[in-house]
This record gives C-alpha cells, structure tokens and sequence, in this order.
C-alpha cells in the first residue's frame, strides 16, 4: 500500500536515504530542499521551512501532486557552531528557528489531514547531541533535545487519534 510520505530537508544525506528507503518500499516520496534539488526521480518542493508561508505552499503542491500527507519526516536543519562565550544570539535563534520551530510548523500543517484521516506518521530527527550536548553546539542541542520533549507531547496528545 503506497503512502504519501513528505522529507523535509531531504535533498541530501540523512534525509535522502530516507527518501530512497520509503521509495524502495513502494511509497510516492515529496522532498522540500531549500538550497540543492534532489534527484529527479523524487517530487520536489523548494521550501524554507523557517517561513510558514513557504511551508503551507509546500504542503499545497504535494497534496495537489499526490494527496494528503501521510508519513511526515521533519528533517530539515542548520548547524552554527561556535562556543558559547562567541556565539551571537542570532546564530542561537537561528538554529532553534530552523531545527525546531520548523519541526512545530510541517508537524502543525500535517497534523489536521492525518487526524482527518484517522492515521499517520511523524518522524522527527533528533541527535545523540540533544541527550549528551557537545561543546561548541549550544544552540544545536538545544534544538535537537526541544525535539525530544516536542515527539512525547505530540505521542501523549495525538497518539490516540
């Protein structure tokens, strides 16, 4: 049974190899990339996930190209790493912006078309970092442990559902 699966941040590495294991299992798979296109055998969407504006045009071509989105894999990030006594408050904010308030907004859009359906996934991709932290990635564990919090309220609230 073919699902409509959306990677956010999939043109490239982790991401990609989502993108190629839900196509091998038969999925029809949509990419939002924000610099570099994916490969031409994957729907593609460019998207700048920190503009809810971008991300519902988003959400809106895959749907009118495939459907509702069934599997949501938030991917997408940025690292800006730097010790914390240099780091600037933009490149903290920028990062929390990217790696996590963009988690909020596809996870958001996604959420009334699953309920709807009374079905779906959400993966969200988080890092050892946000469990241990590491010096100089502040602002990237921060981001990727906000993750960790945002995947068990989301399973306590719409698990159910």
């Amino acid at each position: 049974m073919s699902r409509v699966v959306l990677i956010t941040g999939g043109s490239k590495g982790i991401g990609l190899a989502c993108a190629k294991a839900f196509a091998a299992l038969g999925d029809k798979v949509a990419i939002t990339y924000n610099s570099s296109p994916p490969p031409p055998e994957f729907f593609g969407v460019k998207c700048d996930v920190t503009d809810t504006a971008q991300v519902d045009a988003a959400f809106a071509a895959v749907e009118e190209h495939f459907g509702t989105v069934e599997v949501l894999v938030s991917n997408a990030g940025i690292t800006k790493d730097t010790l914390l006594l240099r780091m600037k408050e933009a490149d903290f904010t920028e990062v929390i912006d990217a790696n996590l308030t963009a988690a909020f907004r596809v996870v958001k859009r996604a959420t009334p078309g699953m309920l709807k359906a009374r079905s779906g996934r959400i993966i969200l991709m988080s890092s050892v970092v946000g469990l241990l932290g590491s010096a100089g990635q502040a602002n990237y564990a921060a981001s990727k442990a906000g993750l960790i919090g945002f995947a068990r309220s989301l399973a306590r609230e719409l698990g159910s559902r």
